[in-house]
């Protein structure tokens, strides 16, 4: 084949930078040039992919579109998305999901639509196999709400189900949806998560030296029964705090709080007098086992704590 049937390369320098050439035919080449570019193209992997990080529209959550037989990419922040966070290599999942039956949940007050495998929900959570075991709904309007419980809680808890790790809190606002989890998890009956969210809270709090604020007490106090494991720790903190100013006295705020009664004003009297007689032990500190429930879980293997533990 001589070289001069081998098809030449669109120009597609501006008109200007062509010397020889009319502005009009100039005009000419470069459009026809560019109407050959725009049918040559196809939707490529990598730009269906790049679509894929942007939250999908409610109708789509059912079935995301993806070109076949290429791998999902992580979206790990991406919690607005209403669909399940996707395992790659980087999550190593240990979930089956031997059924197809999708369950629709509304979240928060916005009503944030979720959509997990109903066999899931039932094998990790007695609160929804107990749910499904009377009837499972059906329907475009059979979706179960939660409108109390925070909907970014409730996507990390999508998220966890499906195999990916808890990164833990890093600043206040991620602690308040860390809080929430852990009130999702003792509603759902999920020791597993529970634990696991109690690991996370307690090393953010170790990690950046803090105690529970009095709103993060009511809140605990408030969203699960007692006793449990994240109540007798921030209340801890909160006692450890007083003991350990050089002057001692109660915020208004948490003087506020006290003066409530109940639970929490007789567990922070508790955990005064607990911390003067066991010489102010900083329960930030220790063993993670010593605030996990393994009733459904193995107990943790018995290891000697770091020195920064």
């Amino acid at each position: 084949m001589s070289s001069s049937n081998a098809p030449k390369p669109a120009n597609l320098a501006p008109p200007q930078s062509r010397p020889g050439h009319s502005r009009s035919g100039s005009a000419t080449s470069v459009k026809s040039a560019s109407e050959h570019f725009a049918e040559s193209v196809r939707p490529s992997v990598s730009a269906r992919e790049s679509q894929a990080e942007l939250p999908a529209p409610a109708r789509h959550m059912a079935g995301p579109t993806r070109p076949p037989n290429t791998p999902r990419q992580p979206s790990s922040d991406n919690f607005r998305s209403g669909l399940a966070g996707p395992v790659t290599d980087e999550y190593h999942a240990d979930t089956l999901i031997p059924g197809t039956a999708v369950t629709e949940i509304l979240a928060g007050y916005t009503g944030k639509s979720f959509k997990v495998h109903t066999d899931l929900l039932k094998s990790r959570s007695p609160y929804f196999a107990d749910l499904f075991s009377v009837s499972i709904p059906t329907g475009p309007a059979s979706a179960l709400s939660f409108p109390d419980l925070d909907e970014f809680a409730f996507a990390l808890f999508v998220r966890w189900l499906y195999g990916a790790d808890l990164r833990g809190p890093n600043d206040f606002h991620s602690m308040q949806h860390y809080m929430c989890l852990y009130v999702l998890a003792t509603r759902f009956q999920i020791e597993r998560l529970r634990n696991d969210v109690m690991d996370q809270v307690r090393a953010y709090y170790r990690r950046a030296n803090m105690t529970a604020a009095p709103y993060r007490l009511e809140y605990v106090y408030e969203g699960t029964p007692g006793p449990n494991h994240m109540r007798r720790f921030l209340i801890s903190t909160a006692a450890y705090r007083y003991l350990c100013e050089r002057e001692p006295k109660l915020s208004d705020s948490m003087r506020g709080v006290v003066a409530k009664g109940g639970d929490l004003a007789i567990d922070f009297a508790e955990a005064l007098a607990c911390l003067h007689q066991n010489e102010l032990v900083d329960v930030r500190k220790g063993l993670d086992c010593a605030f996990h429930d393994h009733v459904e879980t193995p107990a943790c293997k018995a290891r000697v704590p770091e020195p920064y533990e």
